[in-house]
C-alpha cells in the first residue's frame, strides 16, 4: 500500500511509543500502563556483553522482555556507529562488519526499525538549562556558547564533502543487509544543528541535507528519523517536510516536539508551548500514513520527578493520544 493512500475515513494509529534508557520493572510498568505500544531503546540494551554488535538471542531477549509488559520493540539505536566509520579512519571496515552483524540479529528477531547518528562532532556546548513553566529545566540552545570553542584535534575534522562520501560508504554497505533483514534504518538530523561544530562539518541537517540523505543511496531500508525539533528548529514548514518524506515512504520515526524560537537560539519547552502547529503536523503523519513508531523527545525535568523524565514523559503521552483521536475525528 502506497503510504499516501490512506482515506480520511480510515481510523489511523501509528505506534505511540517513548524512549527509555532503562529496562526496569518499574519503568516497563509504568510504559504498560500509559497503554504504550513500543519502546525506543539504547542498542547497549542488545549488546550485555559488550561485543560491539548484537546477537540474535540479545535481541529475541529484549523482545520477549518488553512482551510481558505487553509492549513491542518499536526502534532501537545503533550504538557502533563508531568514529572511525564516520571519519573515514583505518578499521572503519571492521567496524561496518559489527554493524551488519548488528541489522542480521535485529531483523532475524523482528526488529522493524534501526535509528542511527552521523556526527563529526555534536555541538553540545551550545545546550544549557533555565526555568520553564512552573520551575522545570527547559534545555535550550544557544550557539554563542559554542562557537567560540576551539575546533576539534586535525584528526577529528572534516569537511562537508568528505562527510558525505563516508555516509555514502556507510550506507552502501549496510543497506543490501538491512534490505536482507527486513530491517529499516532511521539516520537522526544533526541535533544542534550548527553547519560547523567546533571547526568540523556537520551535514545531516537542514531541509536539502535530509533529502540528500534519502537519495544518497537508493534503497527502501534508507529513511530518516523525522526528528520533528530539528526540523522547527532550522526554520522550515514543518507540515510540508511531512508529506515530502513521507510521501516517499522515507520516514521511518518520528520525534514528535516542538520547540521555541530557532537556530541559532532555541528552547525546548513543554509540548504545548513551542512554534508548531501540532494538529497540523499529526494531520499531515495521518496524510501520508506513516504506521511506525511516534515518541516524544527533549522533555522538560519536572519538580519531583526522581526517574528519567516520567512525569514530563507521561504528559507528553496524554497529549499525543489526544492528538491522534483528534485528527482522527475530522473528514
Amino acid at each position: 500500500m502506497n503510504p499516501a493512500s490512506v482515506t480520511r475515513s480510515e481510523s489511523w494509529k501509528p505506534l505511540i511509543c517513548e524512549n527509555v534508557p532503562k529496562l526496569d520493572d518499574r519503568t516497563l510498568r509504568w510504559a504498560a500502563q500509559l497503554g504504550l505500544d513500543a519502546l525506543a531503546l539504547g542498542g547497549n540494551h542488545a549488546d550485555p556483553d559488550r561485543l560491539g554488535y548484537w546477537t540474535e538471542a540479545n535481541c529475541r531477549a529484549v523482545s520477549e522482555r518488553l512482551a510481558t509488559w505487553n509492549l513491542k520493540m518499536g526502534i532501537m539505536m545503533l550504538h557502533n556507529v563508531t568514529p572511525r566509520i564516520i571519519l573515514g579512519q583505518p578499521g572503519r571496515d571492521e567496524d561496518i562488519d559489527k554493524v551488519i552483524r548488528s541489522l542480521r540479529a535485529a531483523g532475524a528477531a523482528g526488529y522493524p526499525v534501526i535509528e542511527y547518528n552521523f556526527y563529526n562532532h555534536r555541538a553540545v556546548e551550545g545546550y544549557s538549562h533555565k526555568p520553564g513553566r512552573g520551575g522545570a529545566a527547559v534545555t535550550y540552545y544557544d550557539n554563542t556558547l559554542q562557537e567560540a570553542l576551539p575546533p576539534v584535534p586535525e584528526e577529528e575534522r572534516a569537511t562537508p564533502e568528505e562527510t558525505w562520501e563516508r555516509l555514502r560508504y556507510f550506507l552502501q554497505a549496510v543497506c543490501p543487509v538491512a534490505e536482507e533483514a527486513g530491517v529499516r534504518l532511521a539516520l537522526h538530523p544533526n541535533d544542534p544543528p550548527p553547519p560547523l561544530s567546533r571547526g568540523t562539518a556537520q551535514v545531516v541537517h537542514g531541509f536539502d541535507g535530509m533529502k540528500r540523505v534519502i537519495e544518497l543511496v537508493p534503497s527502501v531500508a534508507n529513511g530518516i528519523t523525522f526528528c520533528q525539533g530539528s526540523f522547527a528548529e532550522w526554520g522550515l514548514d514543518v507540515v510540508e517536510a511531512i508529506h515530502y518524506f513521507g510521501e516517499r515512504d522515507k520516514i521511518h520515526h518520528v520525534h514528535y516536539r516542538n520547540p521555541k524560537g530557532t537556530y541559532p537560539y532555541y528552547e525546548e519547552p513543554f509540548i504545548d508551548e513551542g512554534d508548531t502547529d501540532m494538529f497540523r503536523a499529526m494531520q499531515a503523519y495521518r496524510d501520508v500514513n506513516y504506521r511506525f513508531t511516534l515518541c516524544s523527545d527533549h522533555v522538560p525535568q519536572m519538580a519531583d520527578d526522581t526517574g528519567p523524565g516520567y512525569i514530563g514523559r507521561t504528559y507528553n503521552h496524554g497529549y499525543i493520544r489526544a492528538m491522534i483521536q483528534a485528527v482522527n475525528s475530522v473528514s
